[in-house]
């Protein structure tokens, strides 16, 4: 500190002597405070209790047989009329299928306490297509099956639940487009699973090839993975499983079984779900 004036940040001017007598002064006045009295100040403040808590996520998953060609194909189903996985699994069973019969799968994940983004996976271990007993009337005994390459399996955005019709559904999902046609609202297939206005709809054969990768649950209008939970919108899509009346004799006895495995991870600090980082 030198002799002259010396000046702070705030732009006010003190002296050395001006400086000191104040430092005096306060000295004083500390003094002064605790003449008369024999009583001590004190202050205590407390910041008690800290803790220290991880979030939570939850995913719970329902479905539902909400439509179906005749009343035997809902009661040849094992979900009655919905179940749910929620830390334990869930068994679809759809039993006598025949030509021309069909169901919709009303899927419904749900996530809870952190919103979530979804995938969806097709189990490869868990995926087999067996050739059924040999009745007289079909030719085929070879393994695999033919019920897999048969059998139609679409993923649409929509039902109108009021109708109980596979009419009404709508936004056909690419994954299940070979065409990627953009389908508005369903169209009957031919046997080979194509449509009047040009889509092509995987077997479940080949709808299994697309999703066994996994599949993440995205906003139909944006693109952009879908959020989940906390306030979000919901999320509902609808599967159809469809068998053409064309279809033979060479299905009968044939069984396909698979697994849908739905992972969900949290959006918060996650820019790129399941990139595996």
């Amino acid at each position: 500190m030198t002799d002259g004036n010396d000046t702070n940040d705030d732009g006010l001017r003190f002296t050395r002597r001006s400086l000191l007598a104040g430092l005096g002064t306060v000295g004083v006045a500390s003094v002064g405070a605790g003449l008369g009295t024999t009583a001590l100040f004190s202050d205590e403040e407390l910041f008690e209790d800290n803790e220290l808590r991880a979030g939570a996520l939850n995913m719970r998953v329902t479905v539902d047989n909400v439509a179906h060609s005749t009343p035997i194909v809902r009661d040849n189903t094992t979900i009655t009329p919905s179940d749910t996985a929620d830390g334990q699994e869930v068994t679809i069973s759809v039993a006598d299928l025949k030509p021309g019969d069909w169901l919709i799968l009303e899927w419904n994940p749900e996530v809870i306490a952190n919103p979530g983004y979804v995938r969806i996976t097709s189990v490869d271990e868990d995926y087999s297509n067996v050739e059924g007993g040999t009745p007289e009337s079909e030719s085929e005994t070879a393994s695999p099956g033919d019920l897999g390459d048969a059998i139609l399996s679409t993923v649409w955005q929509s039902w109108d639940n009021l109708n109980s019709s596979r009419q009404y559904l709508g936004g056909l999902d690419a994954t299940t487009d070979l065409n990627d046609s953009g389908l508005s609202g369903y169209e009957t297939p031919d046997m080979d699973g194509v449509t009047g206005g040009g889509a092509h709809y995987t077997t479940l054969n080949e709808a299994h090839s697309v999703y066994e990768s996994g599949v993440l649950l995205r906003d139909a209008s944006t693109g952009e993975p879908l959020v989940i939970g906390a306030n979000s919108d919901a999320a509902w899509f609808y599967q159809l499983l469809e068998l053409p009346r064309e279809v033979g004799n060479e299905i009968q006895g044939d069984e396909v079984t698979f697994t849908l495995r739905f992972d969900a991870e949290q959006v918060r600090n996650n820019p790129t779900p399941f990139d595996g980082a």
